[in-house]
């Protein structure tokens, strides 16, 4: 389920009980210095010293995607190139917490959502990509965020892009709602021409790492999947700006235009999700791409 689509109030969980719950099942870091907390809509992130860090799912129905992630993606971490905050092992539900959770390594850096890529990052994130969307053999687990396809996220587009329309745009500009609808719509309409990939599922400004404006790696793995690569392409397209969007795919390798025009939609849902969640720094990177594209224009 996606953001906005939520129903049950996200899980607050005290200090006390994740030091409890690192000490119980990982006892060789029970003397290491918890860090920062990090608390997103859906799971809160803690450092662990230098080197750790634990993810922690606030809503039940993420349960069985955390419960999973770390053999899921275990096979495929020596075979990729660029740095991973990967789920390394799988913590239990205990001490009053109730759901699976994951020991992670912690990749030192800030995210693309405190400082935006450089242009020349916008080639190593569509590389990085690339190397996950390997093909995803028969029976691999779906990822939810990107294998349902376009046609079932249409209802929740109609009622962001409403939200979207009445919260205005900043800088006295107005959502063109008809032509951001129709370009949408373009996507839905668009078939699915390439095989279900692996897959993020998660690619937004939070989860991509930026290391003084160079790509630093990709955070946030419990979606991760088969599904359509498009999602994970329109999910870049959040944090890349449109004068960088060659790049992105040059980096990628071929993109049919199906999977460019799926990808458009992916981004544009992403814009209106960003918006309802009310960040101000998702919003600000949401808007410049809905400028950038022309959706969005002087009053």
């Amino acid at each position: 389920m996606l953001p906005g689509t939520r129903t049950e109030l996200p899980l607050v969980v005290t200090d006390e009980t994740v030091r409890a719950l690192i000490d119980d099942q990982f006892p060789h870091l029970a003397d290491v210095e918890l860090g920062r907390r990090y608390t997103l809509e859906d799971h809160f992130a803690i450092r662990i010293g230098d080197h750790h860090g634990a993810l922690f799912p606030r809503l039940a129905e993420d349960d069985a995607l955390f419960e999973r992630v770390t053999d899921v993606l275990a096979p495929h971490l020596d075979t990729w190139g660029f740095p991973v905050s990967a789920p390394i092992e799988l913590g239990l539900p205990g001490r009053g917490f109730p759901y699976h959770w994951a020991l992670v390594d912690w990749v030192s850096a800030s995210t693309a959502a405190f400082v935006p890529l450089h242009s020349a990052s916008a080639r190593d994130l569509g590389a990085a990509l690339r190397e996950v969307h390997a093909l995803a053999p028969a029976g691999a687990p779906d990822n939810p965020r990107t294998a349902p396809p376009l046609t079932t996220l249409v209802e929740q587009w109609e009622r962001l892009l409403v939200f979207a329309s009445l919260r205005g745009a900043p800088e006295n500009r107005v959502l063109d709602v008809e032509a951001a609808d129709a370009v949408f719509r373009t996507g839905v309409a668009t078939r699915v021409d390439v095989p279900p990939t692996w897959t993020h599922g998660r690619l937004e400004p939070r989860s991509i790492q930026s290391d003084r404006g160079r790509f630093a790696g990709l955070l946030i793995w419990h979606n991760f999947g088969a599904g359509d690569p498009a999602a994970d392409l329109g999910g870049a397209a959040t944090v890349v700006p449109l004068d960088m969007r060659d790049e992105l795919y040059a980096g990628y390798g071929d993109v049919s235009a199906a999977t460019a025009w799926r990808a458009q939609s992916y981004q544009l849902l992403a814009a209106v999700q960003h918006i309802e969640l009310d960040d101000p720094f998702l919003a600000r990177m949401a808007w410049e791409r809905l400028i950038e594209l022309g959706l969005a224009h002087e009053a």
